[in-house]
């Protein structure tokens, strides 16, 4: 293995939007977890402590040669790991149960939620398979549906029936984006996305709740709430925000501020510029993400980083989305800036690889090869 240095560029905008999210998440936290009876700076320390953690999986990671996960039988038996744990969250008395959906499991120092490693090991596993065989995008039908679409539609769905519709979607787009880099035809894959759609269509139908959050977004459903305090954040935000600690939502008007809505927390305290800054280093860690994937020495990392940035970008985008009312409300995290330990943990383990893929590909010269 060429030994080499990271791409410090990529680590440092990394390092600047974790450091952001911890102040975040110690802004928007503090009043609840005071209300909650702990300190105010109780979720602050546990988010610092699953951030030192997921560094430390990341450097590590960053020094495993990232070929070694191009194995068939690692990645069968992380995709198999997988399943069972999201089965074994169905279960009950072993699943932790929260808001009537199971998405989590009791470790001891904490709950672990299966459905966030979903999206490093579909990613993975698609990326080894269409790395040592090809041939089966362009092979028999049944070979691609067998290999291919059966582990995605056997994933998401699992985790749709917790229910999380959002991380089954998430997960999907992640292994999509595999195939889609891959080279898979429009024409093979057209009739499993009518499927896929088919089956949100049918989740939306079947959870009134769903298809009442739909309507809102159309302006034919009832009042709101989240959303109208997630706008109400943003616009008395302005430009320049009322600044730090200053932001009213944190004061329990508006549910989960720590998580899927910071967004709006971002925009009331930094306002426009701290919005703009955010997304900003989103949009340069991406593109430096798939300047790697580009420069990458093979096929294997070019799949497997082009994925996962867009996996990134996709997160990004529904998080930013629903806090302004662009999409339809549906829970997702910001990206190493929401509040969450699996999520955390997993996000930086899923760019451990890649960093090693920086340290073997030269950025300044190497057009990329991906045999």
């Amino acid at each position: 293995m060429k030994k080499g240095k990271v791409d410090r560029p990529f680590v440092i905008a990394l390092l600047i939007l974790v450091g952001f999210g911890l102040l975040m998440v110690f802004s928007a936290s503090m009043y609840s977890s005071t209300v909650d009876g702990s300190k105010g700076y109780s979720l602050f320390l546990k988010q610092f402590g699953f951030v030192a953690l997921g560094l430390l999986v990341m450097g590590f990671m960053s020094n495993i040669d990232y070929r070694k996960y191009n194995n068939k039988k690692i990645s069968m038996i992380l995709l198999g790991v997988t399943v069972f744990l999201l089965l074994l969250v169905l279960i009950p008395g072993i699943g932790v149960k929260v808001n009537d959906a199971r998405r989590w499991l009791n470790v001891g120092i904490g709950q672990f939620q299966p459905s966030e490693l979903a999206k490093v090991t579909g990613i993975l596993y698609l990326s080894s398979l269409l790395t040592r065989e090809p041939e089966v995008l362009n092979g028999s039908t049944w070979e691609f549906t067998k290999q291919c679409m059966i582990p995605i539609f056997l994933i998401c769905g699992i985790t749709a029936i917790e229910p999380s519709l959002s991380a089954a979607m998430a997960i999907g787009f992640g292994m999509v984006a595999v195939l889609y880099f891959a080279g898979v035809r429009f024409k093979r894959f057209a009739p499993y996305a009518a499927l896929g759609a088919a089956g949100v269509i049918g989740l939306m139908i079947l959870e009134p709740w769903r298809l009442e959050r739909f309507n809102v977004f159309l302006g034919r459903g009832s009042y709101d709430y989240q959303i109208t305090q997630s706008l109400l954040a943003i616009g008395t935000g302005g430009i320049f925000g009322q600044g730090l600690g200053n932001g009213k939502q944190k004061f329990l008007f508006l549910p989960e501020l720590q998580n899927d809505f910071i967004f709006a927390n971002i925009g009331e305290e930094f306002g426009l510029i701290g919005c703009v800054f955010v997304l900003g280093l989103f949009a340069f860690i991406i593109w430096r993400g798939f300047k790697i994937a580009n420069t990458s020495p093979d096929r294997f990392g070019y799949l497997y980083t082009s994925s996962v940035m867009l996996l990134l970008g996709f997160q990004v985008f529904v998080n930013v989305g629903v806090a302004t009312s662009v999409i339809p409300v549906t829970g997702m995290a910001l990206p190493f800036v929401s509040a969450g330990g699996t999520s955390m943990v997993v996000l930086f383990a899923m760019l451990g690889p890649i960093l090693n893929i920086s340290r073997q590909a030269d950025l300044r010269k190497r057009k990329g090869r991906r045999k």
